[in-house]
């Protein structure tokens, strides 16, 4: 995750950035991102950015928590980076998804 970036205060809208730092020799030739075990892919008009070796999410909603992980590959294998574990809070302080259910009761009285 960007280093500028608190993980215990992500709240949804926040844009957030992770950075995958490769060592590899020979070079690497892909770079591929993942959340929950699944490939990520860029959609600019979803808020969704790859560029060199890093990941741009913006306005992020609790839908985009999880486990994300960047995987290089050279021509020697590939490799992947631990897990980072994004945790997205609701944008409103004190505040939590429920549904109030309101119902009226009618009574029948016999006189």
């Amino acid at each position: 995750m960007g280093s500028s970036l608190n993980p215990d205060d992500i709240k949804e809208g926040d844009d957030v950035y992770f950075e995958c730092n490769i060592r590899s020799n020979p070079k690497a030739y892909k770079l591929a991102w993942f959340h929950n075990g699944e490939e990520i892919q860029q959609n600019v008009s979803g808020g969704v950015i790859l560029s060199d070796h890093s990941l741009v999410l913006q306005g992020v909603t609790r839908a985009t928590a999880g486990e994300f992980t960047c995987m290089a590959a050279n021509t020697e294998g590939k490799g992947t980076s631990n897990s980072v574990t994004l945790k997205v809070m609701c944008k409103y302080y004190n505040c939590s998804y429920f549904i109030i259910v309101t119902y009226r009761s009618r009574q029948n009285c016999l006189i």
